[in-house]
């Protein structure tokens, strides 16, 4: 971006904690870099940008998401050794940033495994680079700056932990506010010029603070009474490993530095762990087991209460009326009770079809019903943590990343061919050919390649999922509309599957069988159809529906082995359903389980029982899955619905 494009720093209207975490970021390198999060419009990248203009002759230099590992790290000097016929390593954009700024915006949306090179690199202060036969290691010293929107995809805790630093970007609530930031924005595109100049005093003050604390920060003294006290805050943070503790001084420094000061002072302490804390702070394990007996109480006392008032509903509607009366067959009667009898007849059709739905009103048993779904249902975002997928798969889609031989997707690296080369990565090849150019006969091109210096491009695309939900239909899934909290956590996973193009099906098991309400298939308003009309009633054939998962993802695998399908199973695990054999339906659902997991099928099992009793079957059988676990009443507080490979197998 040219120079006089950038927005002043000063002129961003508000964000005052941001400003404060990017000068720490900029006074003192060992904080750990910084990252940003917030969402969109909150000037997150325009206050990074901006820092430009106060930090010297250091120079920002961005990381694009389309960087390769040889644009990164650094590779073999192509021109070199074409004309010297000798390899020499040429520096990449991590040689380029030390002792400069590396940012990288849409942080959480770059490559997991480049995001924790650059940062390993920039913690272990070197760059050590093995590939096309070259060995060579540099200095790698540099203050990562990122930036997140969270609604595009969190980072995992262990890449967060990696960043000294954190601070959320927020839009601004005053009125007053928002109408000085339309304000500088039309002053901004109406005259650039002009108006850099109005905050040319401003940024050049904050330039002489900046560079005068960076002079300052090694001569900042830190008393042993403030290494106790950060010490005591990490502890009562309950923070993971002690790079909290060592970030937070290192932040503190800078602070002191900015104030003008040689010593840390406590509350230097204090503001900087709003910054160093928050993105590392955990829950004491008490805390966690005090919620869980809270919730259990709640659950408890809310059982009670509904068993009770479903007890006096009963007992008034004993009373009321002990009996049915007969249906009235007698057509000898007179004309008047006929009419009388024909209009109460056609009051209570009337009131019977208002109550039942209309496309199963003479279809369902007397112990079936429909439930409703629940469209306010809400289930957090939904995170598919599948581990490196190894596998070349096709298809199309939005959600999980994986490798692919079609010639589309992001090229990532270059790799020698195992069969003939279809995609060829040139500049790796040219790289391979280029040392030995001096002793190959000049065949009148610039470069002669031969086969062996050929590579293939490899390539990541987005993909959509499978997902196969098996869902539990009996009688005790519609006690107390729980049905109801079902289909509505069941719709919101088909509205995220229809915008991450997935494909779905759907088995229902109840009575003494399960069945395949919908075959596997990208049409998401069939699925909610379906879903929509499923009965509940009859007991509970466990087994038989995981036999029938199971059957149904075997088979989609023999028609496309690429096939990575997710299981959802919907169940209060109440097993009741009488074996033919005889088992006990329990342990046949057990040992379904265990094929399950020993297919190597990434499940989730989602707990609907609710009961004060407890018998704790559904959890049993997802441990025997190797399935991640939920209970439905819990899915309401989680913020992430992570789906996790099963690694144990």
């Amino acid at each position: 971006m040219l120079t006089h494009a950038i927005y002043p720093f000063a002129a961003v209207v508000g964000q005052v904690q941001v400003k404060k975490a990017l000068e720490i970021a900029l006074v003192n390198q060992k904080t750990g870099g910084l990252l940003i999060g917030g969402e969109k419009g909150t000037a997150k990248s325009t206050l990074v940008r901006a820092a430009k203009e106060i930090i010297g002759e250091q120079k920002i230099i961005d990381l694009p998401l389309n960087a390769t590992e040889d644009m990164l790290f650094g590779s073999i000097d192509i021109e070199y050794a074409v004309s010297k016929g000798e390899r020499r390593f040429s520096p990449g954009i991590l040689s380029r940033a030390t002792n400069n700024i590396l940012y990288i915006d849409e942080a959480n949306l770059l490559r997991q495994e480049l995001l924790t090179a650059v940062l390993d690199a920039n913690a272990s202060g070197i760059n050590q680079v093995e590939r096309d036969g070259i060995s060579f290691t540099h200095t790698a010293s540099y203050t990562v700056l990122g930036t997140m929107n969270p609604e595009e995809g969190v980072l995992p805790n262990h890449i967060l932990d990696r960043f000294g630093m954190y601070v959320e970007a927020q839009s601004e609530k005053d009125i007053e506010q928002r109408v000085e930031v339309i304000k500088r924005s039309l002053d901004y595109y109406a005259d650039i010029q002009k108006f850099k100049d109005s905050y040319a005093e401003d940024t050049q003050s904050l330039a002489a603070k900046i560079a005068s604390a960076r002079m300052l920060i090694a001569s900042v003294d830190v008393s042993e009474a403030m290494m106790q006290l950060a010490a005591q805050m990490c502890a009562q943070a309950f923070c993971a490993g002690h790079r909290a503790e060592i970030y937070l001084l290192e932040a503190a420094k800078a602070i002191a530095a900015l104030s003008e000061r040689s010593y840390v002072l406590p509350k230097d302490v204090e503001e900087a762990a709003v910054f160093v804390l928050p993105h590392r702070m955990r829950k004491p394990p008490e805390q966690q087991q005090e919620e869980q007996n809270q919730q259990e109480e709640e659950q408890s006392d809310q059982n009670d209460e509904l068993n009770q008032d479903q007890n006096d509903e009963d007992e008034e509607r004993s009373d009321e009326s002990p009996l049915t009366p007969p249906p009235f067959e007698d057509n000898e009667e007179d004309g008047e009770d006929e009419d009388n009898n024909n209009n109460e007849d056609n009051e209570d059709d009337k009131n019977k079809e208002e109550q039942a739905p209309d496309n199963d009103k003479n279809q369902l048993a007397p112990e079936e019903q429909i439930a409703d779904i629940d469209k306010n249902f809400r289930l957090p975002k939904m995170v598919l943590d599948l581990g490196k997928d190894r596998n070349t798969r096709r298809g199309s889609g939005k959600r999980s990343t994986t490798k692919t031989d079609l010639k589309q997707g992001r090229y990532v690296r270059a790799e020698i061919p195992k069969v003939k080369v279809e995609d060829l990565a040139f500049d790796a090849t040219i790289r391979a050919a280029a040392p030995f150019q001096r002793m190959r006969e000049d065949n009148g091109c610039a470069l002669n390649i031969k086969s062996e210096d050929l590579r293939q491009k490899v390539r990541e695309k987005r993909i959509g999922n499978t997902f196969l939900f098996a869902v539990d239909a009996s009688g005790s899934m519609g006690a107390r509309e729980r049905m109801r909290a079902v289909k509505g956590a069941i719709f919101y996973m088909l509205q995220e599957a229809y915008q991450k193009r997935d494909r779905v099906g759907m088995v229902s098991f109840r009575r003494q069988k399960a069945e395949l309400l919908l075959p596997v298939t990208r049409s998401v308003d069939l699925a909610q159809k379906c879903l929509a009309e499923m009965p509940t009633g009859g007991k509970t054939p466990l087994a038989d529906g995981l036999a029938t998962a199971l059957l149904t993802l075997g088979m989609l695998n023999k028609k496309d082995s690429e096939l990575e399908p997710i299981l959802i199973l919907v169940t209060d695990g109440r097993a009741n359903a009488v074996e033919e054999n005889g088992n006990d339906p329990v342990e046949s659902a057990l040992k379904i389980a265990e094929k399950i997991c020993k297919a190597k099928i990434t499940s989730v099992v989602i707990d609907t029982e609710t009961d004060f009793i407890k018998l704790g079957v559904a959890k049993s059988v997802a441990k025997a899955m190797g399935a991640t676990y939920y209970s439905l009443r819990s899915l309401s507080q989680e913020q992430i619905l992570r789906i996790v490979r099963n690694l144990d197998v």
